[in-house]
Formats: C-alpha cells, structure tokens, sequence
C-alpha cells in the first residue's frame, strides 16, 4: 500500500536521506549493502537526472534549487529564529522540501523475495512502484496562492530508495520490502515558471495510487506462479504462510498496533505518531548477522518462503501462457462493477474511485492498462462524461448520460409548470388565513402567503431547522383542504412522515412506499377531472434523490401541484443526486424560512443562529461559556460517560462518533450499559 507522509523540511529530508534512505543497514539482502536510489518523474527527465540519486542533486531540490546549477527555483525562508522589536521570539517556517511517499508489499510478499530468495518478486515489487508512481504524478497540481484555483501541472520529481528491513524491535529487524519515493515540493506550470506543489492532489490520490500498485504487484506475481488472497486490511497476500508465521515477522506492525491501542488513537496519523514514538535505537548489525536471524525464525516456522517459492516456479512451468485468455472482457465487467458501485450514491464522481474500484474488482487478472484502455474508450463514445471541475477539485469529475437526463427532465417538470396554474387563495384571503393563526412569526406568515398563493405547479419552502416548518405545513393543509384540494405527505424516512401526520395533520407516508406502488394508485383515480386536485407535500426534500424525484413528477396529473420542503444545507441523499437544491438553482420559486422558534432559552438561541450561519467557531463558543460543553480527555472515562448518558435517555440522545473505531468501542460500551 502507500502511505504519504506529512511535509518534510529541507533539514529534515536532507538527514533521512544521509541516515535512512541510503543506509546500508535498510538493506541487507543486497550484495553490496548500499542504497544508491533512482531518480523519476517528468521534471527529472527535463533536468537530465537519471539513475542513481547524487547526494548534492538531492540537497539542491530539497531547498527548492536547481540541481544542476543550483539556481533558486522555489522561494523559501529558512527556520532560523529572530527577535521582533518588542521582543516577542519568532521562528519562520521552514523551507517545504517534499514528501515521502512510501510504498510498502504486504508481509508475504516480502518473505517471498528475501526470505524465499525470489528476486523475481523484488523486480515486480520494483515495476509496480514505477507505474503507480507515473499515475500519481498525472494529479500533480501547482500552488498559485491566494484564493486562486491550483494548476494540474503533471509533472513532478521524485527521489525512489529501495528498503528490505523494518526498524529493529528488540535487536530483531524484519523483512519488509518497500520504497521509499520522496516526492520534492517542485513543479512546472504550462507557462515554464517553476511553483511549489499544491500536495492536495496527492493526498487525494493515495487509494488510487495503492490500488495500482497492488494490481500491478498482484498481476506480476500470479504470472509468477504464485497464488493470491485478500490480506486483513484487503492488500494481495501470497497464500502458503501460516498467520502465526506472518505475526512472528512482523513485530514492528505489532509494536505500533500495541501503542496505538494504548493511546486510544485511531487513524493514520495516531499510527504515524505511534511508529515515532516506539522506536529503538539504531543498531548496527552486519548482513551476517540480519540474515541469520531471519533464517532462524523461517527454520522454526518450516522453512514456509523456500516451500512457497518452489511451488509457485513449478506452478509457472506448467500455466498457461495466456493466463487471462478474456482479459477484454473482464475489463469491461470490472469498469462496469465500479460504475455501479459510485454512481448508485453519487450523481458525480472523482475518475480515480472508478478506476480504484475497477482494479479492485479485477485484481490479479487485470493490469491498469487493461483498465485504463477499457475506461477511455468508454468514455470516448460517452458512456461516462466529464463535468465541469470546481474550484479546488483536484482530478477530473465525470457523470453518466442517464444522470443528465433524469436532472434535466426534473428541472425540466418545475420550469413548465410556472405560471400555469390558479392560486390556491387569493391574495386578501391568503393574508386573512396567515394572520387569524396565533403565534405565527412573520417569516411564517410570508411563507404561508407565497405558497397558498403561487401560480406555479411546483413551489418550494427552504428552512433551517427549527423554524417553524411543522406549523407552517398544518396552516397551508387546513388552507388547501378549505378550498377543494385533497391534500397527502411524503417523506423519504419514516420518522419524518411520522412527524406530518401527528404534527401538521397532514395524511403521510414515506415516498419510497408511494412509488413502489407504481401506477395502481393513480388509475384508482381520474387525474384529468379537475374536481380531483391535489396537494402533494414533500418534506426532508433533501433526501430525495434525483431518480426518486423524476419518477415522482413523473405521475403528476395536470391538476396535481407540488410543494417541496427541506434545507439545502442538511443532509443530502443516500443515492445519487440533489435536486432539491438543483430545482432552487434552475429557478424554482421558494419561500424562505430562517426565524429559528425552537430554541426558547435566548442565550441558546443566540448559540444556534450562529452555528445556522456557519460561524461555528462563535457558535460552540457560546455554547462553551453557556456549560454545555463537556470535555473529557481519557478515551475510557469519556466512553463511559457517554454510554451512561445514552442508556439514561435513549429516546433523546443522539451519538456522533467521528470515525470507525471510536464507533465499535462506544456501542459496546451503550450495550453493555444497557
């Protein structure tokens, strides 16, 4: 997999590549015991660098320099401190040098090329790094500054060190094959002036880069002879090691696994501060030394890689050449499972979840470029179409055609039905009903007067929550009802239909259910009759996606109108699509509501309308000062309480955890309390 490390300073690049990336100690099952690194990348190409990386060359990049000449190609400050005329100590950043991006085989494989002896696997290893490599560099992205768009740029310079050991644990180092590709803070825009990276693109392209290394390493291995599973964490195993044997080499994993537990901290970074924090000391063993003990563990373990290696070299003897002899086809159904799988949920989707998906599916069998071909051409004849990139999008975002057309026919049902049909009320008497209920704020008064007195089959009502939505609904029901409309609620949960027909009297059910009913309903009843006119409300519009939309305007009968109801800005829906904020930015007419009525404490008050703003910071500050906030630093006693306050009142709690992990750890703690 690849992992990408946070920026490195210039100081801090220059000693890992005198003390790590070219120690002899990183690898030992090299003859000669050094690391000499290789240079890669477009801009490489253009400085003339190529094979070995020179010490000085990579000094110079790692300041932001010309490596050949020297020349200062990227402004920077050094770290050194100074004083400002009141005596307050400041300390400039330091010069951004780059990235380490390191890429690591799985356990087995690295037993299998070191232990086992197979530099076949290390050259597979090699050629995976390469072409993931090259794929990431296509997201490279220039810094421009300011508030302005990065520029894709392509091109980028990198620094590849090949390791065979993890750090010591106890004196042991253990086999593990990975590279290390540093990644300099440098490119060059389609002008040919030289910027600092924008590593946003990077970033975001991590889980495409691992899957193209793991298909590619996958793909090379099983030419190989080998044979493959899925690993605990979904990387390519090679099958034929016992987990007792794989735990035993990997104490290092074990030793950060064992500190991360410790400190209650989940998550990339929690492993990255775990791996500082638990380091031995350097040792400097010979070769002699390091091999021998490796060969010790694998004699007590059955000699397994020696075995494994030997199985799969008379696998390959026997297989046939042409191992995926449909490789076309199975391209086609793996870019068509990543279709699927993304546009389901989203109705636009980053090109790089495709093809990660797509290799995912057709790992082992399939090489990116089997992929990759089948994609393009794909897109080619439209099957997928780009969509315009936002401001700080970092890859090529792309739809489908049948996502097009279903926004387009929506957008299409609210835009001729403006204008064409009578109010619902006048306006006088539109004004009487909103002023004869009590308690009504003026926004709600507004609302209720725009949409009883709209001439347009589709209206909306966009409110944030607590505002007074329920309240407003049941004025505009009793109001429908007087004047001859039949008036039914929809909603995509159940608990918010729950909440039209005990609230706002209004006869609910959720949406889902009304169209899986299909036509039946409506040839219960003759729609062209004007006498049969109805109100549809749909609340949480949010929610709805864009095919449920479209199906719904769909069996509109022509004296039928529509109100939508919802807030752009909660929650949006579960399958592909928004067209509640779509129809609103096409020009759906829309009351508005933004009095919150919920909170009744004004100092509460004032904390949630700044939160509804946005001014989050203002907003939990308030809150804080207000005592509302509690802070418990210790993972456990924080669990605890919050079990004991769910199991307290359960209809009223609601838990947000921020990711997987704290997840497991709280339900198990609610369950056992409850």
């Amino acid at each position: 997999m690849l992992t990408i490390s946070k920026v490195l300073s210039s100081a801090q690049a220059q000693t890992y590549h005198a003390k790590e990336f070219t120690s002899t100690e990183q690898n030992y099952w090299k003859q000669d015991g050094a690391v000499v690194g290789e240079w890669q990348g477009k801009l490489a190409e253009q400085f003339g660098l190529a094979g070995a990386v020179d010490a000085q060359h990579f000094a110079r990049l790692s300041e932001g320099q010309d490596p050949i000449t020297g020349e200062q190609l990227v402004r920077h400050r050094s770290g050194q401190s100074y004083a400002t005329a009141d005596g307050t100590t400041v300390k400039p950043v330091e010069h951004r040098a780059g990235w380490d991006a390191t890429f690591s085989a799985a356990k087995s494989v690295s037993l299998t090329a070191l232990v086992g002896g197979d530099e076949r696997v290390r050259e597979a290893h090699r050629h995976a790094v390469t072409t993931a490599l090259k794929e990431l560099e296509r997201y490279t992205q220039a810094r421009i500054g300011g508030n302005h768009a990065a520029e894709t740029t392509g091109k980028f310079i990198a620094a590849k060190f090949e390791h065979d050991t993890a750090r010591p644990v106890n004196g042991y180092a253990a086999p593990q094959l990975h590279t290390h590709a540093v990644i300099f803070n440098m490119t060059e825009r389609q002008d040919g002036s030289t910027r600092a990276l924008q590593e946003r693109g990077l970033f975001q392209s991590q889980e495409f880069a691992t899957a193209v290394y793991q298909a590619e390493l996958t793909y090379q291995l099983r030419n190989l002879g080998y044979e493959i599973e899925t690993g605990k964490r979904g990387a390519p195993e090679i099958k034929g090691y016992s987990q007792e044997y794989l735990d035993a080499s990997s104490p290092r994993r074990q030793q950060i696994e064992q500190a991360m537990a410790k400190s209650g901290f989940s998550g990339p970074e929690a492993a990255q501060i775990a791996a500082h924090n638990t380091r031995d000391k350097k040792q400097i063993l010979t070769p002699t030394e390091v091999i021998e003990a490796h060969r010790q563990l694998a004699a007590k373990f059955g000699n397994q890689a020696n075995r494994v290696v030997a199985e799969a070299r008379e696998r390959a003897y026997t297989q046939e050449q042409n191992r995926v002899p449909d490789a076309p086809r199975r391209a086609q159904e793996a870019v068509s499972y990543a279709k699927e799988r993304n546009f389901e949920r989203e109705a636009v989707i980053d090109q790089r979840d495709i093809m990660r998906d797509a290799l995912r599916r057709g790992m082992g069998d399939l090489t990116f470029s089997q992929v990759r071909d089948n994609f393009e051409h794909r897109h080619a004849i439209g099957e997928f179409q780009t969509v315009q990139a936002q401001k700080h999008n970092t890859g090529p975002l792309l739809t489908t055609p049948e996502t097009i057309a279903a926004e387009r026919a929506t957008v299409e049902h609210m835009q001729r039905g403006q204008n064409t049909v009578p109010p619902i009320m006048s306006e006088q008497r539109a004004a009487s009903h909103a002023a004869a209920i009590e308690f009504l704020n003026p926004a709600q008064r507004r609302a209720i007067e725009e949409i009883l007195t709209s001439r347009d089959r589709i209206h909306g009502l966009q409110g944030l929550a607590g505002v007074g939505k329920t309240t407003t609904l049941a004025a505009v029901r009793e109001a429908a009802q007087h004047n001859g409309y039949t008036v039914a609620g929809f909603a995509p949960t159940a608990r918010a239909a729950h909440q039209l027909r005990e609230a706002a009297g209004i006869s609910a059910d959720t949406l889902q259910a009304y169209l899986a009913m299909g036509t039946r309903e409506q040839a219960q009843t003759n729609r062209d009759d004007p006498a049969n006119r109805r109100l549809f409300l749909i609340d949480e519009s949010s929610l709805t996606s864009t095919q449920q939309m479209k199906e719904f305007l769909d069996r509109l009968g022509p004296h039928d109108r529509v109100l939508l109801i919802g807030d752009t800005r909660q929650h949006q829906a579960v399958d592909a699509g928004k067209p509640f904020e779509q129809l609103q930015d096409a020009g759906m007419r829309t009351a508005q509501l933004d009095q919150i009525v919920r909170q009744k404490d004004p100092e509460l008050l004032k904390a949630v309308e700044h939160l509804a703003r946005n001014e989050t910071h203002t907003g939990i500050s308030l809150l804080q000062a207000q005592g509302r906030i509690t802070e418990l630093s210790n993972p456990q006693e924080r669990i605890a309480a919050i079990a004991r306050d769910y199991a307290s009142n359960p209809e009223k709690t609601l838990i947000v955890s921020p990711d997987n992990a704290s997840r497991r750890d709280i339900n198990q703690a609610v369950r056992t309390e409850l």
